[in-house]
């Protein structure tokens, strides 16, 4: 995973695990002992021993002492909500090096043509002004997309880039707005993405996230036909809260077209304690909406510099209290999640069905 400091400090890597006030260095230091987990690296520095790790060795700690634990089958999660700029494509940040730090097998799609999640995991580098418009736009087009897939021109592997062993993507590039258009001319235009790209990949990945454009199209609405749950970010200000009827009553509406049971997640986003409108419409989500998590995101310039740095806010700064709402939030979807699938899985095991339990897609 790219990130400025390739080998963060022991002290920040538990620091990143820990949940709930729990110490975990006594808990690391005996799973080394039992060779659970594999000895950190260590440098002098004066005085004093540094200890750490490199980046792609993390998730070994992730795996046997993290908070967030795998899952019986592979889920699909899509981020939509009608309305930018509410931290959606934050929350697809996080969860997918969050979960690919706890050594999850994570595979990330983009689907909002203005490639937020792309440049946000750190794929998309600025380009290089001085370069001639003939150089760009063929260094533009070295990058296959969904479209070069969907058009026959590229392997659906071929569209794949490898961040990390365990994070990686299917980036955005322009021609996904073509893609949104010649979607209409296809047979059950609805599942496109859940036949061609989703069911052929489940078995490779523990977790598919898809980040979709904040507007209603045809590739936002294969992003509902194929997930196992929405998260939906609920921004505390007055624009929004007006904005999230209107969601409510669209998603209603396809979801029962549609005969999707997907699960729903509502996280309140951009609430400052300081303002009691912020707090007012806050506390009116957690009163009204079923489906609304515990736990809010809050306004903070730590979450802006983390995004700017391509990395998670657990990584960046975790012990701050915005990374440790993010902690919450993870641990509370994934143990929501968890639940449902130990119930699906129990159907089937009373079906006389276990052959069929890790490719199973919940309904």
């Amino acid at each position: 995973m790219s990130q400025p400091a390739e080998r963060p400090s022991l002290k920040k890597i538990l620091q990143m695990f820990e949940f709930k006030s729990e110490d975990l260095n006594k808990t690391f230091r005996e799973a080394v002992a039992q060779k659970l987990i594999p000895p950190p690296l260590s440098q002098r520095k004066g005085p004093f021993v540094h200890e750490y790790y490199p980046m792609e060795e993390i998730h070994h700690i992730g795996r046997h002492l993290g908070f967030l634990k795998k899952w019986p089958t592979p889920m699909s999660l899509a981020f939509f909500t009608t309305k930018g700029g509410v931290l959606k494509t934050t929350l697809t940040l996080n969860f997918a090096r969050m979960l690919a730090l706890h050594g999850l097998k994570v595979l990330v799609i983009g689907l909002d043509m203005q490639g937020d999640v792309t440049r946000a995991l750190g794929y998309q580098e600025e380009a290089d002004e001085n370069l001639p418009l003939d150089q760009m736009i063929e260094a533009s087009l070295k990058t296959p997309g969904l479209y070069e897939y969907f058009a026959g021109r590229a392997k659906l592997e071929e569209v794949i880039v490898e961040l990390s062993s365990h994070l990686h993507l299917i980036p955005e590039t322009a021609e996904l707005a073509a893609l949104n258009d010649q979607l209409f001319n296809v047979n059950r235009r609805e599942y496109w993405l859940l036949e061609k790209v989703i069911k052929p990949l489940r078995q490779n990945y523990d977790c598919i996230l898809m980040d979709c454009s904040p507007n209603w199209n045809r590739l936002a609405t294969n992003a509902l036909v194929a997930c196992d749950a929405l998260v939906s970010p609920l921004e505390c200000k007055i624009n929004n809260f007006r904005n999230f009827k209107i969601f409510e009553s669209f998603i209603g509406e396809f979801r029962k077209e549609m005969g999707l049971k997907f699960s729903q997640f509502f996280i309140p986003t951009l609430f400052s304690g300081q303002k009691k409108l912020s707090m007012d419409i806050r506390h009116w989500y957690h009163a009204n909406l079923g489906e609304c998590l515990k736990n809010g995101l809050r306004e903070t310039t730590i979450s802006e510099e983390a995004s700017a740095l391509n990395l998670s806010l657990v990584e960046h700064a975790p012990t701050s209290a915005a990374a440790l709402e993010m902690k919450e939030i993870l641990a509370e979807v994934m143990e929501a999640l968890q639940e449902k699938q130990a119930s699906s899985v129990d159907i089937l095991l009373q079906k006389g069905q276990p052959q069929n339990i890790r490719h199973t897609r919940l309904s």
